[in-house]
């Protein structure tokens, strides 16, 4: 592992998964990939794939840009042994292109209908720290629920009701629909905010529910045999 500045003390649990996250990136890349392709057969129901299209539109027909042999770093945060990725992006678009595609990603792997497919394509233990670690994202879809139902993930009926989970201690932020800069989410103002984009491709992420103790970004690269390795830790 590179030398790490004295006072970057990283717990050891950390350290493992930290070298481990660049090939686990890389395999959600590959499976990104797949989708696309089960996408373009028609292998997905009618209704998820008009859904995935709707809310990540060409995305998938592009790779995701990988932190492995490239500018591009993962941005971790950390609390004793709780950590998570706050994003993966280069110093200077962290809200351009890259960051947008990785956001599609994220969004697409919390989906609750294709928790079987990513089972199977990144293999359950995979998945399983994986989605605890990448940040949760949720596409906007403003349509209304049939009764009983609730948004997976947050258990409310309505995105009207978000301040309630706001009320419990999480911290969102909303992305805009054309790029730019992700902005925090404000309970008072948020039936505006909905009523201002309504119809348009917003999507909310949670900000991360740890207190940081640290913040450190990784990047990896290929060895002599085509492992991916941690390459820089700051």
């Amino acid at each position: 592992m590179p030398n790490q500045p004295d006072d970057l003390l990283i717990p050891p649990s950390l350290q493992r998964r930290v070298r481990t996250l660049g090939h686990g990136l890389h395999r959600l890349s590959e499976a990104c990939q797949l989708l696309a392709v089960r996408l373009d057969r028609g292998l997905l129901d009618e209704e998820t794939t008009a859904w995935i299209r709707q809310w990540c539109g060409d995305d998938l027909a592009r790779p995701l840009p990988l932190p492995v042999d490239s500018a591009l770093a993962a941005e971790i945060i950390w609390s004793g042994k709780a950590w998570q990725v706050a994003v993966v992006a280069g110093a200077q678009d962290a809200d351009g292109e890259s960051g947008d595609l990785w956001t599609s990603a994220f969004m697409l792997l919390h989906l609750p209908v294709l928790r079987s497919f990513w089972g199977r394509a990144l293999r359950v233990q995979r998945f399983g720290w994986m989605a605890k670690v990448l940040p949760r994202v949720w596409a906007l879809d403003t349509q209304v629920l049939r009764p009983g139902a609730v948004i997976a993930g947050l258990g409310i009926p309505s995105w009207q009701d978000l301040p309630r989970v706001m009320a419990a201690g999480h911290n969102f932020e909303w992305l805009p629909p054309a790029g730019g800069r992700a902005q925090p989410v404000d309970a008072a103002a948020w039936p505006g905010t909905l009523a201002e984009f309504q119809g348009q491709r917003l999507r909310l992420r949670e900000r991360a529910a740890i207190k940081p103790e640290g913040r450190l970004k990784a990047s990896w690269k290929r060895d002599g045999t085509g492992r991916i390795v941690l390459d820089q830790i700051c």
